[in-house]
C-alpha cells in the first residue's frame, strides 16, 4: 500500500533553516493525492490467480506534541487564495504548544492512511473472495512548532 506523503501548512522557515508551523495557527494537513487511490495487485500462474485491492478510507494525523485527528479523505492542499489564517475545510489541526523540550526541539508528526482491503481469486474452477481487516500505511515528518510574539514599537 502506498505510504502517505506528509504535507502541512503553514510551512515556514525558522532563521536556522528548519521547517516549522506556528502555535495557535490553523495548520493544514494533507497527503499527496497521487497516493490516495485504490492500489490493485494481481498475480496469476496458469489458471490460478489472486487479486488484492486496497482502497483508502481515511487518514489520521498525530501531531507529535499531544493530540491527533482523523480526516475522511486526503486533506486539501493549502493555497494562499484560501487566506493567510484560514482553517482547512477538511483536515486541519491547531497546535496549542511549541515543540521546545522535544528531541532537537522538533515534533515528529505522523500521517497514517487507513485502507479497506479485499481479495478475489480463482483456483481455476471457482472464484472466491473476501475482506482483510482494515490496514494502515504510516510515515512521519519532523518540524518545529514555534511560538510567535508580536512586538509593538511606540
Amino acid at each position: 500500500m502506498p505510504l502517505p506523503v506528509p504535507r502541512h501548512s503553514p510551512d515556514v522557515r525558522l532563521p536556522d533553516g528548519r521547517d516549522a508551523t506556528i502555535v495557535g495557527e490553523n495548520t493544514w494537513v494533507w497527503t499527496e493525492r497521487s497516493v490516495w487511490r485504490p492500489a490493485v495487485q494481481r498475480v496469476q500462474v496458469g489458471p490460478v490467480w489472486a487479486e488484492v485491492t486496497a482502497t483508502p478510507v481515511g487518514m489520521t494525523f498525530n501531531s507529535g506534541t499531544g493530540g491527533s485527528m482523523s480526516c475522511s479523505g486526503p486533506g486539501t492542499p493549502y493555497d494562499r487564495s484560501y487566506g493567510l489564517h484560514a482553517a482547512s475545510p477538511d483536515c486541519g489541526f491547531v497546535y496549542t504548544r511549541s515543540s521546545v523540550g522535544q528531541p532537537n526541539d522538533q515534533a515528529t508528526a505522523g500521517w497514517a492512511i487507513q485502507w479497506s482491503v479485499s481479495w478475489v481469486g480463482s483456483d481455476g474452477t471457482a472464484e472466491v473472495g473476501g475482506d482483510f481487516p482494515q490496514m494502515s500505511s504510516r510515515t512521519a515528518a519532523t518540524f518545529a512548532v514555534a511560538e510567535v510574539q508580536a512586538l509593538r514599537a511606540n
